[in-house]
């Protein structure tokens, strides 16, 4: 008989000295062949793939494996199951489908009939497994994929198991009756049916299988749909997209092949073309080194609301890449003062996405010298260079922190615009090289950025750039840059890396300090440096005197407003300065209408995500608009049972009897109620 024996390792992996097992040379000198393998635990017992070892094996004995039958059925029950189903083979219950009965009206009569299920019934086998007693402790036999095989427990004495194959085969063949070759038999009917009875409801079904192919079905089309779904984001949208781009770049840069040479060569833009695809194309963009080569668009019909090309192609065609185009605040398009244009960031690295590339959480430098201008073609004024001399990030959600208006185009003054270019340079990740004065014109190129927003679309990156003086070289110095060591960034990005926020002045203060290098007018001009804000001024009628506004304070003198209000009134309403400490007045628990109402919390509105305080705060430190409401308990007051009066004595009536007192009301649960606001 041929024997494999699994013995317990007692040494090291790599030490291989190891002698064959005291069992393996018992049962090899009872005159069988025996082949003894070590193993240091269970999981090397898996590896060696038992069921395949079945088959070259008469006999296979574990050796001090199971410390008992819970821990054998624990670890064998997975082997044993998957090794009878390898052993038997199970009728076939696939049917094909009888197309014919389903489109062939002559067999209508029949197709009832013809649509009866049909079953099958076979003995399904079943591992049983035996005990048997072997050196003082339990063993376990049973078949393994037609194998016979063995599990000694634990501190079994083996010096008594030299004819253990010969007890194991007297028991099979004692429980040869009830269990032929170690398998009791059951009968199991199965029904036969094609591929549509078996995956979809069909009459005569349990609930149970209706609800298995009811959610096998949603979750094959919710597979699909979110196949499709990805297949065309990731693939389809980006051919299309390409195809539509490459198109435009084909009728825009027009080439011709030289006679002689035979090489080609760029002609004049074809402006005519490209407008008679769409007039609102108001010029092109293009970034060396970049994907970024596209038309710029410009509805005349956008507003605040809505912006027609955020979701529409050059081509007017709906598409989730969008178009390059400017933004409706910049009324006088690319001869605006600070002309601003969006573009989508794509995850292809199309459209504005290459922006980013100039950094991330810091500058990159080296792709800054890379592409260091922007360049813009118009019909009419030709091809312009732009000179990049800000990069830098924005939020546009004010739970990050103070929010920088960068989508400023209209400018009252030159002082007001110089400090607004002061607040790009001091937020830049660069250095950049680049000079600036109160004559120049701006581009400002905006794309989403995901540094501090967990996916949401509330951060920016802004590339700006100055256009090129007359007569000045297109060229910048790149080797003159350098990275920015302490860049303004929105409060988010100090509340995650620590630090201290740099103070922000103004143009003014620094250039009387001259410490601004990089601005080379002459200074003398007036008017006030508040900076500007996105927002549309109201038109004033020629009849109406334009109505005089009040500047707000400039951002070092940033003032919030205070709130605090308790059971509907205000008991703080304040203005103060940024950072100053506001003390909490104490909060009393008052009874009203048989409820007791005690002070819980606060719902406050101005701590970014935060909707709730403790009640133990006694002061808070103003950094935003804060308003604080203070929210109560109520519980219902115990009334207590009225005393029993005692009746009046009259010698000619009987005292009546005292009445039963009323009983005590259940008290409610503690109920938290939301507290009327006073109006701001």
């Amino acid at each position: 008989m041929n024997i494999l024996v699994l013995s317990p390792s007692r040494k090291k992996a790599s030490d291989k000295t190891e002698n064959t097992s005291g069992l393996a040379e018992l049962i090899k000198n009872g005159g069988h062949a025996v082949e003894n393998v070590r193993f240091r635990d269970f999981s090397a017992v898996l590896s060696l793939k038992l069921r395949s070892a079945a088959k070259r094996f008469d006999m296979i004995i574990i050796e001090d494996l199971v410390s008992g039958e819970s821990d054998f059925r624990s670890r064998f029950a997975r082997i044993i199951d998957r090794a009878e189903r390898k052993a038997q083979s199970v009728p076939n219950t696939k049917a094909k489908i009888d197309f014919k009965s389903y489109f062939n009206p002559a067999k209508s009569e029949k197709s009832s009939e013809s649509r009866e299920v049909k079953t099958v019934t076979y003995m399904r086998k079943k591992t049983h497994v035996f005990t048997l007693s072997a050196g003082g402790k339990t063993a376990y036999v049973f078949t393994l994929g037609g194998c016979k095989a063995v599990a000694l427990s634990k501190g079994a004495d083996i010096s008594s198991l030299g004819d253990l194959p010969e007890k194991v085969i007297e028991l099979f063949d004692e429980n040869c009756a009830s269990y032929p070759d170690g398998y009791s038999l059951n009968e199991r009917t199965l029904e036969v049916l094609n591929f549509f009875e078996r995956h979809f409801p069909r009459k005569g079904d349990s609930r149970k299988e209706l609800a298995r192919k009811c959610v096998m079905i949603t979750a094959v089309f919710a597979f699909v749909a979110a196949g499709i779904t990805f297949i065309y984001n990731m693939y389809v949208m980006p051919m299309q997209n390409a195809a539509v781009q490459s198109d435009i770049r084909t009728v825009f840069y027009q080439t011709e092949t030289d006679p002689v040479t035979g090489k080609k060569k760029a002609k004049a833009l074809n402006w005519k073309a490209i407008q008679k695809q769409n007039s609102d194309i108001k010029g092109w963009i293009r970034i060396n080194n970049t994907k970024i080569d596209y038309p710029i668009v410009q509805c005349k019909d956008d507003d605040k609301n809505y912006q027609f090309y955020l979701h529409h192609n050059h081509l007017k065609y709906s598409s989730g890449y969008g178009a390059i185009f400017i933004d409706y605040r910049s009324k006088q398009g690319l001869n605006s003062k600070n002309c601003i244009i969006h573009g989508h960031h794509m995850d292809d690295g199309s459209m504005f996405a290459n922006l980013c590339n100039y950094g991330m959480y810091s500058g990159n430098l080296s792709f800054y010298k890379k592409a260091p201008v922007v360049r813009i073609s118009t019909p009419k004024g030709g091809t312009e260079t732009y000179k990049i001399f800000s990069v830098f990030k924005s939020n546009v959600d004010p739970s990050q922190g103070e929010y920088f208006d960068f989508y400023c185009n209209n400018f009252k003054s030159k002082a007001q615009f110089m400090n607004y270019v002061y607040n790009l340079r001091v937020r830049s990740l660069f250095n950049c090289p680049v000079s600036v004065n109160e004559n120049d014109k701006i581009i400002s190129l905006v794309t989403c950025s995901y540094e501090f927003t967990n996916g949401a679309n509330t951060f920016r990156t802004v590339v700006v750039a100055r256009k090129c003086r007359d007569k000045e070289s297109p060229s910048v110095d790149v080797g003159a840059a350098s990275l920015n060591k302490n860049p303004v960034w929105p409060q988010c990005y100090y509340s995650r890396y620590g630090g201290v926020r740099p103070t922000v002045s103004t143009f003014s203060e620094e250039f009387k300090k001259g410490k601004l290098k990089w601005y080379d007018g002459n200074g003398k001009f007036k008017g006030s440096e508040e900076l500007p804000t996105s927002v549309e001024a109201t038109t004033v009628p020629p009849t109406q005197a334009p109505t005089t506004v009040k500047p707000t304070v400039a951002p070092k003198n940033r003032t919030y407003t205070v709130q605090i209000i308790s059971r509907g009134s205000s008991l703080v309403k304040k203005t103060v300065k940024a950072g100053t400490t506001v003390k909490i007045p104490k909060i009393k628990n008052y009874k009203s209408g048989g409820y007791k109402y005690t002070f819980a919390k606060w719902r406050v509105k101005g701590f970014g995500s935060r909707k709730y305080l403790s009640k133990k705060y006694s002061k808070v430190k103003v950094n935003s608009n804060v308003k604080m409401v203070a929210k109560f308990k109520k519980t219902k007051l115990k009334t207590p049972a009225p005393k029993p009066t005692k009746p009046a004595v009259k010698p000619t009536k009987p005292a009546p009897k005292p009445t039963q007192p009323p009983t005590e009301p259940p008290t409610e649960p503690e109920t938290e109620i939301e507290e009327t606001e006073a109006e701001e």
